[in-house]
């Protein structure tokens, strides 16, 4: 199956309902909120100005995805160059700001931020409906600040898009993979070590042990950007 175009969204549609099926996951709720999250920014920007932009922007660069693993902060302290183009994934954003970098993207499902990283007009929001972050769609999507893209694990409507991943993190490396990185390093990816980096969750203020579930969609992650890897050029470790 993973042959597939991983530009095409409708074979997404198919990984998703395998992923759905392993994790137990329900198509009907990350549909409805599918629909909710179109209802919401189908008014708020231009989705085809904003992927020019990201196109524009990504196209041939080399491209720094942020993930919010515990060791985020002291990777992006010790780059021994300024990154052309930071992705953030979800928390990771706070990361990147603590490091002294705001990112240029950041992808989320909005769980892991906070009102106040909404504010920022400068950054493009992509932002992803699944079956239980609805209660955050409804809050805070209308709080974004910068330009904004929704996207979907069902088939697109609306204004949605599929770029490609599953986890906040994955889905910003293949996001770099969509629009034509030259190349993409990983900052802040530790899918193996059963930790969840303290920037994961607005409440958290250190390190924790990841869930069972935590766990097992890191294994997804991995095996997606295993799968992206022979596709563009990934570097850094996860």
């Amino acid at each position: 199956m993973f042959s597939y175009d991983l530009r095409d969204s409708i074979k997404w549609v198919y990984i998703y309902d395998l992923i759905r099926s392993d994790l137990g996951f329900n198509y009907l709720d990350d549909y409805n909120a599918s629909v909710i999250l179109n209802m919401l920014i189908r008014r708020l920007s231009n989705v085809y100005e904003v992927e020019d932009y990201l196109l524009e922007l990504i196209s041939n660069s080399h491209v720094y995805v942020v993930g919010a693993g515990p060791t985020c902060l002291q990777e992006l302290k010790s780059l021994d160059t300024t990154p052309e183009v930071i992705v953030a994934a979800d928390g990771a954003l706070r990361c990147c700001l603590d490091a002294g970098y705001i990112p240029h993207v950041v992808v989320s499902d909005l769980d892991g931020l906070r009102v106040g990283d909404l504010r920022y007009s400068e950054l493009v929001y992509v932002v992803h409906a699944h079956g239980d972050n609805v209660s955050r769609l409804l809050s805070y999507v209308k709080l974004v600040k910068g330009p904004i893209v929704g996207t979907t694990q069902c088939i697109p409507n609306g204004v949605l898009r599929i770029y490609g991943g599953f986890t906040d993190g994955d889905r910003a490396v293949y996001l770099a993979y969509y629009f034509r990185a030259k190349t993409i390093r990983l900052v802040g990816f530790n899918l193996t070590n059963g930790v969840m980096g303290k920037y994961s969750k607005p409440w958290l203020s250190t390190d924790t042990v990841a869930s069972i579930s935590k766990l097992r969609k890191f294994k997804w992650a991995k095996l997606l950007i295993d799968i992206l890897s022979q596709h563009v050029p990934i570097y850094g470790t996860y």
